[in-house]
């Protein structure tokens, strides 16, 4: 995450206090009042570090995946320190994982007004862009977004590339942006996944296998992938090969969803 960017000086509106008049007799209309000076109000004093306790805080909330409260102090943030890039981002990731796709696209593109090279802001909004469906723009971001030789994350960003591309059927270039993304060090898990889907739409199912059992050397804690090895070995028929990674799985996370699929896939053999 890029560093955050110093909040903006809020500003305070002061209200001017209205003075009521009233009459006094009808045959000898007052005088005019003497006009009193509108009390100034004082102004209320922020500290504007308040603006970063929120925002970390929101971050943490964000981070367990409490995404309301998060937006409530990311909400407080931009009251106390309006135009702040990093801040927009956080409510942007927030309503992403939400499904939320507008809210997240107008405050990526409030973050990028205000920074336009704010790299995150832009993978982000790739994301968003793919998750609805609007692969073009997606891929504009994504490619934008590599073309920022030091941003940290060109992996992450290669898979979301490779993404695009195989929601297009375009295999080639998915697999390239896939590869892309398992260069050591530090590969991408899912990237592996997709990589030995691609192998077995093309009917390459030894290759699919050495992919996985790549992944699983890189990973071995993931549960996953020795699911994908079992259904892949079943699918060239070699169905005791499989068993071991099918029994692996219902060990490791006897209560998921791998581990039912591991059991029918099991019983069925």
């Amino acid at each position: 995450m890029k560093r955050l960017i110093a909040a903006a000086a809020c500003t305070t509106m002061i209200l001017a206090s209205v003075v009521a008049c009233s009459s006094a007799s009808a045959e000898h209309p007052p005088s005019a009042p003497k006009k009193k000076k509108a009390k100034s109000q004082p102004t209320p004093v922020v500290d504007p570090l308040q603006s970063l306790t929120y925002m970390r805080q929101g971050l943490v909330l964000m981070q367990q995946g409490q995404y309301d409260e998060a937006l409530q102090r990311f909400q407080q943030a931009d009251r106390i320190a309006p135009g702040n890039a990093t801040n927009h981002n956080m409510m942007g990731l927030c309503y992403l994982r939400q499904g939320q796709f507008d809210q997240a696209l107008e405050h990526f593109n409030q973050a990028l007004e205000l920074v336009p090279l704010f790299t995150d802001a832009r993978n982000n909004r790739g994301a968003t862009y793919l998750a609805m469906g609007q692969l073009h723009l997606a891929e504009v971001d994504f490619v934008a977004v590599l073309g920022d030789s030091t941003y940290p994350h060109a992996k992450q960003v290669n898979y979301n590339l490779g993404l695009t591309y195989l929601k297009r059927s375009q295999l080639g270039a998915a697999e390239e942006s896939f590869r892309r993304a398992i260069v050591p060090p530090n590969p991408v898990f899912d990237a592996y996944l997709r990589l030995a889907e691609i192998a077995q739409r093309q009917g390459q199912l030894a290759r699919a296998k050495v992919l996985l059992e790549e992944a699983r050397i890189n990973f071995p804690e993931m549960t996953r992938v020795s699911l994908e090895l079992g259904k892949l070995l079943i699918l060239m028929g070699q169905t005791d090969e499989a068993a071991p990674y099918l029994q692996q799985v219902i060990a490791d996370a006897p209560d998921s969803e791998y581990a039912d699929t591991a059991r029918n896939l099991l019983g069925a053999g």
